[in-house]
């Protein structure tokens, strides 16, 4: 019997794994043996089988087991193609099942029990390639009987030849059956795509056991030149792919594809890298390049191999690999480029009907569904089969109104049925037909009773049924044995599916004397019940398939034109995405100007209004960069596993991308999030982000926004020449077109939330200090850097204005000169500025943006007093900074000279005596490499971010606005293995959870897997920032720990996998940096300026 594989939820590995469906079929076995078995002479040497006999027939079978078709796998032939067998001297005992392919054993073992089937499950191996052979005729008889060549199901990564036995078939039908096993999992499917791994081993295993079969067969009574291949499930759909292989031309002359095809476009992957990477990052292999992961595969061990087997987290699939499969398979369809042998090609009628759904749906689901639940069971596992918009209307074709629980359940396990099996298998009918080879299709209309007594009385034939009557399950008494009985009618069908499929394999027609016709599958689209009783019909499922091959095509084709939004400036053509978990469609809008370009005369201005277009802008593509050094980009996307598109750079960069979850012209007014992005004001994009997971998530307009950077975004000489802000005159002018234009995306231009990280979140604070930016958000989170930054605050901009000019040889050196030397440069020029003056732009006391120093801003409380989130990671220099500043091997510890001299750029005009004090807190006694290393990051992280967090929340509160601080406290998984294991969470790992990594599945995907309790700590993350976005400014909600706001006790939250509230964070450091330090070093210059008055 069948048995489909789920978790107990329905999670995106859980969906791909019904397109692994497990084949395992109920036949039961019976073998009288002599010890004197039937000893055969073939090419290869001689053989000792059994004697087999089965109910209702007087033949005796021979059987030939554990028989070796190529070399076994092992070894330089692991993840390379089938070797020819070498013969062996003597007699080998073909008495004993061979070893299974590498699989979970246990998984057999489970599924034997639960349908009740007793067996030998033999251990697994690699060493596995090897078949069975079934045979009434006598050794040394010339009889050229037919030969039927069976290809087990089960997902491609489970089953084997001892699951079935061919002895009925052969005394019934008088044919040769073969049992063939083939590699499974990792080692029949790993690919990278390329050279190195082109996979599809297990294919190619196939293959090699055909060509076998046309050099020896003829030894076991079997004629090479009628050679019929079947299977049922992945087992159908390996016969399906045979058909189309060059390789297999000629190999064999009849097909049978039972509940299975290559037609089920899941089948065949496009992007196989992506599970070897996956394969990489779970095993800790050394790097990530093909050869490289494809070298560390060929080192694992079994055990290795075997956990991986184990996991439900990889899926192995068939690849385009230009040899055994040379083109898609839909073009080979087209073209009609397969071996065009006779067909016959079937379903049942309920493949999902039972186990799939008993597996995965909830406790109930038997007495129906309401539509919520239904929904949420189906749509998971539509997503990846369609794009989400179009689920609704799936939905609805299948469902109607959703009202009745019992049409709910039963279109849930139709729908299922229809897209992995039912639908596929008609391609392959009509392509076939098409191409002029004779096609015989079916429907299986009877289950077998043993199995019905165990099942709700809905369900029909389940996937796999068919196989206790293929193989003649009512006569079986030997190696498999069934707990049930046949009923009468029950054996008449097996002596009838038998007899089919045995004159197929000896003529093309399963036609012959006592049976129903069974007409060829022309323009009537004609095809086989078969039941008790058998009855022609015609265009089986032609409504549903009419539905999902044209009318559906034609709904995704107007969904691809993308959401059409029409706004105060022009019409928008976006485009729907889905994430992970949820089934709501975000549209995106990318690229949307929201201010003219900033070239020519505008450079070193303020951004201005940006002017409206005529006709629809295409909002599909994501806007160029502003000018910086795209490599660097390109660094961190590798560095931090994400696949994105780095757009070029440009001066014309005033752009920002939406996401939203309302539809065109709905007046939602969603709250909205604006984020700022960081890179130290030198670099980042828009693009380098996806707000798409957290606007589905937390039903929210989220908009990204651009501002120039480097020296056009910072760039001053201190006075009205060239005041400078001009980034953070960009952020303004962002934030004013979403208090214009909003609306029209579904948000509430009353409720907006400005966020950002590192740079950003300092951008975030600045924007909090301007009086520019009064009334155009209501709430702020910043993320790891506030204005109370001095690296980035107090740099001065005439000092940087005069670098600017020796680089650029600028003629004079007077303010009014930089600036015209500036305004002349190239974009060329610029980025060759910008490449060699590194992070030296910061904001500037221009009077206008910011019209005082922060301090005294905070002093004086001269700010916008909204609700803040403020906070850092437990540790923000623990790698990326430091590994790019550290001398190589700092990892495993660093002397307290070296120390010193980093530490001293972070204390300019400072002497050295009060450098030490800090380091005699930091590092001790300065003898420990290791407390030196791990006291140097701790310092970097409370100079750069703790002590100006800590600065800010303080500020805030005394103000009396609300304020709530946080410690992220866990590291993404993904990222670790990258990284030594002393490092905890890095500056900017908070961003993979406040944005959804785990969901994302659009314009930013991340490679590798978050855990569970990842998960469930994004989903928090984002609940609490998508809470702090409404009108009441608190990030509290149901389900959540509370998060008390920073008060008298300077509470805090400690975001991790649990979350926990503390108070004070690091106080002792931030007394000392602030308090004890500095008077410290005023009562030691009073020491040395009294003594020197003395003198």
């Amino acid at each position: 019997m069948q048995l489909l594989t789920f978790g107990p939820q329905q999670t995106p590995t859980t969906m791909a794994l019904v397109l692994r469906i497990i084949f395992l079929a109920s036949v039961a076995y019976l073998t009288s043996t002599a010890h004197d078995g039937p000893l055969i002479h073939t090419k290869l040497g001689a053989l000792r089988g059994e004697y087999l006999r089965v109910r209702g027939k007087t033949t005796v079978v021979h059987s030939y087991l554990g028989v070796p078709f190529a070399k076994p796998p092992v070894g330089p032939l692991r993840l390379a193609p089938p070797q020819p067998v070498q013969g062996w001297e003597g007699v080998r005992d073909a008495t004993k099942q061979p070893p299974m392919c590498i699989q979970d054993r246990q998984m057999s073992l489970n599924v034997s029990e639960l349908v009740g089937m007793i067996m030998e499950i033999p251990e697994v191996s690699e060493d596995c390639l090897y078949l069975n052979v079934y045979t009434p005729v006598k050794p040394s008889e010339d009889a050229k009987l037919s030969v039927m060549v069976w290809i087990h199901g089960g997902g491609f990564y489970m089953g084997s030849a001892s699951f079935y036995d061919g002895s009925v078939l052969a005394a019934y039908q008088n044919v040769v059956v073969v049992l063939i096993q083939y590699r499974l999992g990792m080692l029949g499917f790993f690919s990278t795509g390329d050279d190195n791994a082109p996979g599809n081993w297990g294919l190619l295993d196939q293959v090699a056991a055909l060509q076998w079969v046309q050099e020896n067969i003829q030894s076991f009574g079997g004629d090479p030149s009628s050679v019929t291949i079947f299977g049922e499930s992945a087992g159908g759909a390996s016969v399906s792919l045979q058909v189309l292989s060059p390789l297999s031309s000629g190999l064999f002359h009849r097909a049978i594809a039972e509940s299975g095809t290559a037609a089920s476009d899941p089948l065949v992957t496009s992007e196989p890298l992506a599970v070897a990477m996956m394969v990489a990052n779970a095993s800790s292999c050394a790097g990530t390049k093909p050869h490289e992961i494809v070298d560390c595969v060929m080192q694992m061990s079994t055990e290795d191999i075997l956990k991986i087997a184990r996991s439900q987290e990889f899926i192995f699939m068939v690849t385009v690999d230009g040899h055994f499969l040379p083109k898609p398979v839909k073009d080979l369809f087209k073209s009609h480029e397969f071996s065009k042998v006779p067909l016959i090609n079937g379903i049942t009628n309920d493949e999902c009907g039972w186990l799939m759904p008993a597996s995965m749906a909830p406790p109930g689901w038997i007495d129906g569904m309401d539509l919520e639940t239904a929904k949420q069971m189906i749509t998971p596992f539509l997503l990846y089969f369609v794009d989400s918009d179009v689920v609704d209307f799936i939905l609805e074709e299948y469902l109607g109104n959703g009202e009745d629980m019992l049409k709910n359940r039963d279109a849930y396990t139709e729908l299922a049925a229809d897209i992995v099996f039912n639908m596929a298998a008609i391609k392959l009918s009509k392509a076939h037909r098409n191409s002029g080879a004779p096609v015989y299709m079916y429907e299986f209309q009877h289950p077998p009773r043993f199995l019905s007594y165990k099942r709700p009385s809905f369900v029909k034939v389940d996937h796999g049924d068919e196989l206790a009557f293929v193989f003649g399950g009512c006569f079986m008494k030997a190696h498999v044995k069934i707990n049930g009985s046949f009923t009468e009618e029950e054996d008449e069908l097996c002596t009838t599916v038998m007899s089919y499929w045995g004159n197929f394999a000896r003529t093309g027609s399963p036609n012959g004397p006592g049976l129903t016709h069974w007409p060829m599958y022309g323009a009537g689209e004609e095809y086989l019940g078969i039941g008790l009783k058998q009855q022609v019909g015609s265009h089986l499922r032609a409504n549903r398939f009419t539905f999902m091959t044209e009318t559906l095509p034609k709904k995704i084709q107007q969904q691809k034109q993308g959401p059409l939004i029409h706004t105060k400036l022009g019409a928008l053509r976006g485009e729907y995405l889905r994430v992970r978990g949820k089934t709501t469609v975000v549209h995106s809008y990318l690229g949307v100007p929201f201010a003219k370009p900033p070239v020519g005369p505008l450079r070193l201005a303020p951004p201005q209004p940006v002017q409206g277009w005529e006709g629809v802008r295409d909002a599909t593509k994501q806007p160029p960069m502003c000018l910086q050094d795209r490599q660097i980009s390109l660094f961190f996307a590798k560095e931090y596993n994400m696949v994105m598109e780095i757009p070029e750079v440009s001066e014309d960069c005033l752009y920002l991308n939406v996401y939203t979850p309302a539809k065109p012209a709905d007046d939602a007014k969603l709250p909205v999030m604006v984020w700022i992005h960081g890179g130290a004001l030198v670099m980042g994009s828009a693009s380098f982000y996806d707000g798409s997971v957290l606007a589905a998530y937390q039903n929210v307009v989220v908009v990204l926004i651009q501002y120039r950077l480097g020296l056009l975004g910072f760039f001053s000489t201190g006075d009205d020449n060239a005041p400078g802000n001009w980034g953070l005159l960009d952020q303004v002018a962002a934030l004013r077109w979403v208090q214009e234009n909003i609306q029209s995306f579904g948000g509430d231009p009353s409720s907006v939330t400005i966020f950002g990280e590192s740079a950003g979140g300092v951008s975030v604070s600045l924007q909090i200090l301007s009086p520019l930016s009064t009334g155009l958000f209501h709430r702020a989170i910043a993320e790891s850097g506030t204005a109370a930054m001095d690296l980035l605050t107090g740099i001065q901009p005439m000092g940087t204005a005069k670098t600017v000019a020796d680089i650029s040889n600028c003629i004079g050196t007077k303010p009014q000169q930089i600036v015209d030397c500036v305004m002349q440069m190239s974009t060329e020029d610029v980025l060759n500025v910008t490449m060699n003056t590194g992070w030296i732009y910061g904001p500037a006391l221009d009077g206008h943006f910011l019209p005082k120093k922060v301090g005294d801003i905070f002093e004086s409380q001269e700010f916008n007093k909204v609700p803040l989130i403020n906070g850092i990671n437990n540790d923000e220099c623990g790698w990326s900074v430091v590994s790019s500043m550290a001398p190589p091997g700092w990892e495993e510890g660093m002397d307290f000279e070296t120390v010193q001299k980093l530490i001293a750029a972070f204390f300019p005009n400072t002497e050295d005596w009060a450098i030490d004090l800090v380091l005699d807190k930091y590092l001790g006694s300065g003898e420990d490499r290791i407390k030196n290393r791990d006291g140097f990051t701790e310092l970097l992280a409370d100079l750069i971010f703790l002590i100006p967090a800590i600065k800010l929340s303080k500020a805030h509160r005394d103000s009396g606005a609300p304020v709530y601080m946080y410690e992220l406290q866990h590291p993404p998984s993904i990222l670790t293995d990258k990284r030594p294991s002393f490092v905890k969470v890095n500056h900017g790992d908070d961003i993979a959870f406040v944005f959804g990594g785990p969901f994302m599945k659009s314009h930013v995907k991340i490679n590798g897997t978050f855990t569970e309790e990842e998960d469930e700590l994004c989903r928090t993350m984002m609940s609490y920032w998508g809470n702090f976005s409404p009108k009441t400014g608190s990030p509290n909600g149901p389900g959540l720990t509370h998060w008390p706001m920073y008060g008298a006790g300077e509470e805090y939250l400690g975001i991790g996998l649990k979350q926990q509230v503390g108070s004070h964070l690091r106080a002792n450091r931030f007394t000392f940096m602030t308090e004890t330090l500095p008077k410290k070093i005023q009562e030691i210059q009073q020491q040395k300026q009294q003594r020197s008055d003395e003198l």
